[in-house]
């Protein structure tokens, strides 16, 4: 993926359903771990909805509407809207989430493997070695963000308050929903969902990328510090996958199609950590940060997207990296392995017998030096980022006035 769509990160998730309904890599592997339960879980659920639909109608007209029985209801504005009655909209905003809660219930297990194994297959159609996603945390500010005594001391962003909790715990949703916005104003319960989503968007969209900071091993500081840079893109990105995955029925597939999302979004941040490893983009300076933390689109120079065509090219002839995922039946989410960072003594021989071997403006492969040591109050207790796994050194082609083969 280019990456232009760093400068609109909800971009990703259409990203990432497009990759799931097209890529038959991932779609064939991720689909037929749910398939079979979602079929089940379909049957029950159209059972549940034909069986119950008399005794339901009675509980909206007795207990929900009440005096109001035969008033209709107005959706969508001018020429899009519609007239619905209040008791059959009323059933229809009870039953539809309850037959997705159905079918997530018989997908419950298979739905984490699923998950899972969508970013592991995408990070391994990205065609790159593990060394790749091993660079660790390079800093992309020049004046970081530093993090309060008060932060420190909750865990960043771990921290949640008991009221949030009690907001986003399902049975406090359905009162709300049924006792509160809807004997206030019938449309109401429909703009619940977008409430939830905002709170839980950085939550959500940090979730995404638990596999990402384990495979560039970052401390708890460094993903503070990673998210705090990049706070609006991670709102953002957070709110439209938890407001996609908030629908029903059909967010069963945006959870899935979110983490393949979520790993091209990953390939792109880390080839712009690679970009800022060789020199070719430098710290940006507060005025240039952008709203997203990424800079600006006049970044994107030619100079710049020529050499993440040859760190693409580079990077592409090594073995790929295949995450391994971890199925364990205890926990809501499997997890993707971080990588193992153990060289083969075969491997470090090849790769020094390939730099020897390499004169004046050719392959040689060599080492990028330290990046100089932070000294802010935020980045003290930062751990040292990896040495760059062997690579070529960025030079100026005098023909083309282009950086020539890293």
């Amino acid at each position: 993926m280019p990456t232009e769509l760093l400068a609109l990160p909800p971009s990703y998730t259409l990203v990432g359903l497009y990759r799931l309904l097209t890529d038959p890599s991932i779609r064939e592997p991720v689909l037929a771990k749910v398939k079979h339960a979602a079929v089940r879980g379909a049957v029950v659920g159209a059972a549940y909805a034909t069986l119950g639909w008399g005794f339901m109608s009675w509980i909206v007209k007795r207990w929900i509407v009440k005096g109001r029985v035969g008033e209709r209801v107005t959706l969508g504005h001018g020429s899009v809207s519609m007239n619905i009655d209040l008791v059959l909209y009323t059933h229809l905003l009870l039953l539809i989430p309850q037959v997705g809660q159905i079918m997530k219930f018989f997908m419950r297990k298979n739905l984490r493997i699923a998950r899972a194994r969508a970013y592991a297959l995408t990070v391994a159609s990205r065609k790159k070695p593990q060394e790749f996603w091993g660079l660790g945390y390079i800093e992309e500010w020049q004046q970081p963000p530093v993090m309060t005594p008060e932060q420190r001391a909750a865990g960043g962003r771990s921290h949640e308050e008991k009221w949030l909790r009690w907001f986003l715990w399902w049975p406090s949703q359905m009162l709300l929903r049924q006792f509160i916005l809807l004997p206030l104003r019938p449309e109401l319960p429909l703009l619940l969902p977008i409430v939830i989503a905002a709170v839980r968007s950085v939550g959500t969209a940090q979730y995404l990328h638990k596999p990402y900071f384990a495979q560039k091993r970052m401390t708890k500081q460094q993903i503070w510090l990673w998210i705090e840079e990049r706070k609006w893109a991670y709102r953002s990105f957070g709110f439209t996958s938890a407001l996609l995955e908030r629908l029903p029925i059909i967010g069963l597939l945006f959870s899935i199609s979110n983490n393949i999302g979520a790993a091209m979004w990953a390939h792109d941040l880390e080839k712009r950590q690679h970009l800022f490893a060789h020199g070719i983009l430098q710290p940006l300076p507060p005025a240039r940060v952008g709203i997203f933390g990424s800079g600006t689109p006049r970044d994107i120079t030619t100079e710049v997207v020529v050499a993440e065509k040859q760190i693409e090219a580079r990077w592409s002839t090594r073995p790929v990296f295949h995450p391994q995922v971890i199925e364990r039946p205890d926990s809501e989410y499997p997890d993707v392995a971080p990588p193992s960072y153990e060289a083969s003594a075969a491997g470090v021989a090849a790769a020094a017998a390939a730099a020897g071997s390499s004169t004046g403006k050719s392959s040689a492969i060599k080492v990028p030096p330290p990046l100089p040591a932070r000294t802010s109050a935020a980045t003290t207790s930062t751990a040292v980022p990896p040495p760059l796994p062997p690579r070529h050194d960025v030079k100026l082609d005098a023909e083309t006035s282009m950086p020539g083969a890293l």
